[in-house]
């Protein structure tokens, strides 16, 4: 039976369902500061099976308040310690993210960690400049992403009269579409040629925020031969919170095992 245990700081903030002798899923929401929110069925599917934390990043408690510059240790130290805490290997965990934490995700595990396991949901293929409610700061644009406190290689964003149109009425996809295009820095471009473990891609065939299913079938170009990617009918993009985009979830890890 879990157990809900709540960290609260600036070096861990989450809610953590202890279930011992079993492995670690680590969840990690997007642009929404605070705990990472998911469907009841896939919470409970994973809590059945697995040690769960779901890790907030920004925007709440003492952690930083905007999703910009965000220290990559902060997230590989919360792995270390739950794998002290809990005696596992890399082989026993699993990292869930979507939307920035889907970018989060094919980001570390380009480099920094080594999980059996990564599910990135509607997630980038680059990194992108920091997102803050400012808008002055569009400006002088710094990095989501921080390794060793340098900015991680990212694209900025770019405007013109339609973008500005389209992003009051709440569609990004425009600004993303433009940026990348304009962009010339190949640095930006995530690399998971090194990665070892089994990676999940579930994009959206409509995406008003980003156009993930071009950023994944882009990612499955590359020679990792381990990626399954899902371009799913969904028009939405919060694929930690609906039935279908659970049930794939779900059903990659069932087929793990």
């Amino acid at each position: 039976m879990s157990k809900d245990v709540k960290f609260r700081s600036k070096d861990l903030y989450g809610d953590f369902y202890e279930n011992e002798n079993k492995p670690l899923v680590i969840v990690i929401g997007g642009s929404i500061a605070g705990i990472p929110a998911i469907s009841n069925c896939l919470l409970e599917y994973l809590k059945l099976n697995n040690n769960v934390l779901l890790l907030a990043y920004f925007g709440v408690g003492d952690l930083p308040n905007n999703l910009e510059r965000i220290p990559l240790e902060y997230f590989i130290n919360a792995i270390s310690y739950f794998k002290d805490k809990l005696n596992l290997t890399n082989n026993e965990i699993t990292i869930i993210g979507s939307s920035k934490g889907g970018e989060l995700i094919l980001l570390l595990i380009s480099e920094y960690i080594q999980p059996s396991i990564a599910i990135a949901c509607v997630p980038s293929c680059f990194v992108w400049q920091s997102i803050i409610h400012n808008i002055s700061s569009a400006f002088i644009p710094k990095s989501s992403w921080t390794y060793e406190n340098k900015d991680i290689p990212f694209i900025r964003f770019r405007y013109n009269l339609k973008i500005l149109k389209d992003i009051k009425n709440r569609v990004y996809s425009s600004c993303h579409e433009k940026s990348i295009q304009m962009n010339k820095n190949k640095n930006a471009i995530i690399n998971i040629n090194d990665f070892k473990g089994k990676l999940l891609l579930l994009s959206a065939e409509v995406d008003h925020f980003w156009p993930s299913k071009k950023m994944c079938t882009f990612i499955e170009k590359s020679e990792n031969g381990n990626i399954k990617h899902i371009a799913l009918n969904i028009e939405g993009h919060y694929f930690l919170q609906y039935e279908q985009s659970s049930k794939e979830i779900i059903n990659f890890l069932e087929n793990q095992f």
